[in-house]
């Protein structure tokens, strides 16, 4: 199995690329299929992650998925039991740019001090300190970027567990609503092809689960929490 190299922009965020070519795209020896709308890629540089979401032809939905020191992963999702709304989830690390801010202006007053004291003996210990300070406020910004993030969630429709996770940089949300835009018209498309009851679908949606439960996308605990909404909606 040949696999696709993923590469990441040095240094910083990288928002989501919406591809609309169409062409053939290998997921692994089992799933392979036709590229059949948008590719939405969401990747965070500071936290070297990637995920990467194709629409393909069947009603299907690949799922390609890097994060740093960990196996990649690669799966189809049955477009059916896809929740049409994604959840958007954004956090932002306030206490962090506020302290990053706070060390980066100490450092231009102790600068401007030492340059107020010119000759003073005391200079060099003031420069010292600015510097100490920059940095100080270099290294708070950068964990203030890595834990400021804006991720997508999708989730299945009555089992409610996570499907995938797609974490991005701030604005990585309002950039995904073309495609999502094209998601929930593909769920509702494929949904239409296949008219079933709700004790079919809900059948069909607990297989789906259990699928996904043992190529080891689902957790045990995520499956069985899955299940149990599952169950509970036959009532």
């Amino acid at each position: 199995m040949q696999r696709a190299r993923l590469q990441f922009e040095g240094g910083g965020f990288r928002a989501e690329d919406i591809c609309l070519a169409a062409d053939e795209f290998a997921i692994d020896g089992r799933f392979r299929g036709t590229r059949n709308g948008p590719t939405l890629a969401v990747g965070h540089g500071a936290r070297r992650c990637r995920t990467e979401l194709t629409l393909l032809d069947g009603h299907r939905l690949a799922v390609r998925s890097h994060v740093a020191r960990r196996p990649d992963r690669r799966y189809v999702i049955d477009l059916r039991f896809v929740h049409e709304m994604p959840v958007a989830r954004r956090i932002i690390a306030w206490n962090c740019w506020l302290a990053s801010l706070c060390s980066a202006t100490a450092a231009g007053l102790v600068a401007w001090l030492a340059i107020s004291l010119h000759a003073h003996p005391q200079v060099w210990s003031a420069w010292l300190v600015s510097l100490g300070l920059a940095g100080l406020g270099l290294l708070v910004g950068a964990v203030a970027v890595y834990r400021t993030r804006e991720t997508i969630v999708l989730q299945s429709v009555h089992g409610q567990v996570t499907l995938a996770e797609l974490t991005g940089g701030p604005g990585a949300a309002r950039q995904a609503a073309a495609f999502q835009a094209v998601l929930a018209q593909r769920t509702a498309a494929a949904r239409a092809e296949v008219p079933q009851s709700r004790q079919q679908f809900l059948r069909d949606e607990l297989r789906e689960h259990r699928r996904l439960f043992e190529d080891d996308v689902l957790s045990r605990d995520a499956y069985e929490a899955g299940k149990r909404r599952i169950l509970q909606a036959h009532d």
